[in-house]
């Protein structure tokens, strides 16, 4: 009896270990719901392991869409930058793709303001 409730759990442990080690984002910049004083230069995503950023949008709140970021990194890397032009004051929600090492498809969304001068 013993014998089966150490083998489950050390199935169960050896899944959560497997389901953890997929690539995920360890931060960004500018950080999720963070408030600027002036428009980034560019954005920075930092993975736990090299990933490749398959889409970038970004969408200020009222436009009917958001608009792809173009000239995204090639090579795959845990930390990616990716330059940005000027944007105007307002709150923007920034969409991502991307693929890790282990063919993970993953996706997220930062929020942030840029306030008025």
């Amino acid at each position: 009896m013993k014998f089966r409730v150490l083998a489950a759990a050390s199935a169960l442990f050896a899944v959560a270990g497997t389901v953890q080690a997929h690539t995920h984002l360890v931060s960004a910049t500018p950080a999720d719901n963070s408030v600027l004083a002036s428009s980034p230069t560019q954005f920075m995503l930092h993975f736990s392991e090299p990933t490749r950023l398959t889409a970038l949008t970004i969408q200020k709140d009222g436009d009917k869409e958001g608009k792809h970021i173009e000239g995204l990194p090639k090579d795959p890397s845990d930390a990616l930058s990716i330059p940005v032009a000027p944007l105007a004051p307002g709150r923007y929600v920034v969409g991502w793709r991307a693929v890790g090492d282990d063919n993970h498809l993953m996706s997220g969304t930062l929020h942030f303001t840029i306030t008025a001068k």
